[in-house]
Order: C-alpha cells, then sequence, then structure tokens
C-alpha cells in the first residue's frame, strides 16, 4: 500500500502542474452581492429625494452588443455608499460598496473589491470559500448599510417588512490575464470550476455540469453556477451588462422566494379559517363565507399582480446574446422551480375560492329555501287563526 504522505504529496504536485497551465489574474474585480427584500413597493422618485448622495442615479449605462433590446420598466436608483475595508482569506482588500434599489420593494448590495496583482486561480477559490462561509465582517458591513438605507428609504415603502429571506451571489470579472490563452480551455480545466465553487482540489469531469457555459467572441466567457459566477470579459460595458442582469435575476429568485414563503403562511392561516365540518341542524348564514370569500379573492389579485410586475420589470427582446445568457442565469438559479411553486398556490386559491364560492352559492339557495317555508308557515297559522 502506498504511504498516505506519498498520496498527499502526488496530490498537491498534481494541482501545482495544473495550476501552472493558468496564466494568473492581472485586473480583475470581486463582486460581492446580497439581495434584501424590505417592503411590496418603493416609490423611486421619492426615494430619491431622500437619498442625499449625490451619486444616486437611475439611468443605465448600457451600450454594447445591442443591450438596448434590454427593456426595463422601472430602472433601480443606484447609490454609490463608499469605500470599504475588510480582511478575507488573509488577504486586505478595499472596494466600493453600491446598492441598487429595485422599485419591487427590493434591495441589492454589491460590494466590489478589485484583486491583487496578480492573483492566482487558487486565491479565487480560497476567496470564494470565505465569501460563501459568509464572515462577520462582510455581515456586519452589509447589515449596518440596509438598516441606515431602510431609514432613509422608510417614508418612501409600501408596507415596510424586511423578509427573512437573504439571497447572496458571488461574481469574479477578469479583465485582462497574464498570458495570452484560448478562452475556451478555460472553461474546460477543472481548476477553474473548482476556484468558482469555492473549492482548492481539482474537480471530476461531471463537475462541469454544475456550470453553464455562455460566449460571445472568442476572448471572452461566463460561467454560471448558482452560488457565483466567472466573467471574463475584456469590454467593460459588456461586463456591467452581465453584472447587471445577474443582478436582475437573483432580485427575480429573491422575490419568487418570499412570495412562495407568504403564500405558504397565507394558505396555512386561511385553511385554518375554514370550518372542519357542517354543523347539524344549523341555520344557513352566508357571511363566514363572504369573508373568507374575500381574503382569498384578496390573496389571488394580490400575488397575481406582483408576479405580472416581476415578468414585466425586465424583457430581453431581440438580442440573442443577452436573452440566453439571461435565461441561462434564470436556469441556473432555478427561478423557474419557485416561480411554478407560487403558481401552484395561486392555483390552489383560485381553487379554493371556487369550492368556497359554490359553498356560500349552496348556502343562499338553502336560506332562501328556508325563508319559503317559514312565509308559506306563517301564511297557514294566519289563515287558521283567522277562521
Amino acid at each position: 500500500m502506498q504511504p498516505l504522505h506519498s498520496i498527499t504529496e502526488y496530490k498537491n504536485q498534481t494541482i501545482e502542474s495544473s495550476t501552472q497551465e493558468l496564466p494568473e489574474i492581472v485586473k480583475g474585480t470581486l463582486t460581492i452581492c446580497q439581495f434584501y427584500e424590505i417592503s411590496d413597493e418603493i416609490d423611486l422618485i421619492k426615494a430619491s429625494q431622500y437619498i442625499a448622495k449625490p451619486t444616486a442615479r437611475r439611468q443605465m449605462s448600457m451600450r454594447v452588443r445591442q443591450a438596448e433590446s434590454i427593456q426595463i420598466a422601472q430602472p433601480p436608483l443606484q447609490v454609490e455608499i463608499g469605500m470599504r475595508s475588510l480582511t478575507l482569506a488573509d488577504h486586505s482588500l478595499k472596494g466600493i460598496l453600491r446598492s441598487s434599489i429595485y422599485d419591487l420593494g427590493a434591495i441589492a448590495l454589491s460590494w466590489e473589491i478589485p484583486l491583487p496583482s496578480p492573483t492566482t486561480w487558487q486565491e479565487i477559490a480560497r476567496l470564494m470559500r470565505a465569501v460563501q462561509d459568509e464572515t462577520d465582517e462582510v455581515q456586519l458591513v452589509f447589515s449596518a448599510v440596509l438598516e441606515e438605507l431602510e431609514t432613509v428609504l422608510r417614508p418612501a415603502m409600501s408596507k415596510p417588512r424586511r423578509s427573512s429571506i437573504v439571497e447572496d451571489y458571488s461574481i469574479i470579472v477578469v479583465e485582462r490575464l497574464a498570458t495570452q490563452i484560448e478562452i475556451a480551455t478555460l472553461a474546460e480545466h477543472p481548476l477553474i470550476w473548482a476556484a468558482l465553487l469555492g473549492e482548492e482540489r481539482p474537480l471530476s469531469p461531471s463537475a462541469s455540469r454544475l456550470l453553464t457555459q455562455i460566449s460571445y467572441y472568442q476572448g471572452d466567457l461566463a460561467l454560471l453556477g448558482w452560488n457565483g459566477a466567472l466573467l471574463i470579459e475584456p469590454d467593460s460595458l459588456a461586463a456591467a451588462t452581465a453584472l447587471y442582469l445577474i443582478e436582475f435575476a437573483n432580485v427575480e429568485l429573491l422575490l419568487m422566494r418570499s412570495y412562495d414563503d407568504d403564500l405558504d403562511a397565507q394558505l396555512l392561516r386561511m385553511y385554518r379559517q375554514l370550518p372542519k365540518e357542517q354543523p347539524r341542524f344549523a341555520l344557513p348564514l352566508v357571511r363566514h363565507y363572504s369573508y373568507l370569500l374575500y381574503e382569498v379573492q384578496r390573496l389571488v389579485v394580490e400575488f397575481t399582480e406582483v408576479t405580472e410586475r416581476v415578468d414585466n420589470a425586465l424583457k430581453v427582446t431581440d438580442d440573442v446574446y443577452w436573452n440566453r445568457f439571461y435565461s441561462a442565469m434564470l436556469e441556473v438559479l432555478r427561478v423557474d422551480v419557485w416561480r411554478s411553486g407560487v403558481e401552484h398556490k395561486l392555483a390552489l386559491l383560485r381553487e379554493t375560492y371556487s369550492m368556497l364560492h359554490d359553498e356560500a352559492d349552496v348556502e343562499r339557495a338553502a336560506a332562501l329555501e328556508w325563508t319559503i317555508v317559514l312565509l308559506i308557515l306563517f301564511e297557514i297559522i294566519m289563515a287558521l287563526l283567522r277562521h
């Protein structure tokens, strides 16, 4: 049997030899994102008045690859918070913290941190692992900024409430590598997959199925995963467009998960209000059903409206690449799975409404029959009394 230390040395040699084939990153950024829902809706015009930062803006700088085909119903209010420092994987880093405020009631916080030059792919793996571990330092900074924004934006918020669901995502943007290399080969390299997934050991060939690959030119590449993305993109405008689509896909995921959670709570509360069984010899009353009908109808209208708002918030029309990129991002994040869950619960609500409506009709018919019987009895009794 081969000694354990020799096996470890062999693995380390394999990793080092594989790493030597990869060029170091000369210029790049790590963007750490977190997404929160803080209200049902945010009035962005009022919000821009309450935020006294000169960096607040609503125009989107997307002028690349027919990016005008990306139609945004309500561009988010973007605010530059300022520089923040942190220690991550033994690296002292400093980056700009920004926020995107959506009229849908969501806030995206992104911390854009320039990578040290040069940076190896093993260091990328350590950084991604540290981000996934959610260090206290990162959480404290995000929590402090979120509380400050909530306080400032409260007058512009409709039904303020912070959802317990928080989404996070990290993006590595590589602008320049140390040496020229065919970018397509990086997409097939196990250490690149491992770095993106926060693993320091090479992954098996089947691990490639955990990531989605997409590219437009020979010199760019996007690898999309459920917890992070790698963008090798020398064009800064193209990188900004991709970052925005990634951000909005995560906002959509956050809202779908939040709606699904709310529907679970509402369905449970509604089912508890339903009568367990029809009381025997009870007089037909429809008032209780009328209240339940109103509640169910309100829920159906409310959740249908918010899901339609999410669907119409961003449209990618005639640009094939960005359409495919955005669709791939939604698929990686499994947004459609959560959307299906929301639609299924809405269908349950509609069925419940139909059932209650039918039951109320039966109660009304029974009440009418009892009224007719009582009137006939009254007429008979009055006739007998007159004679």
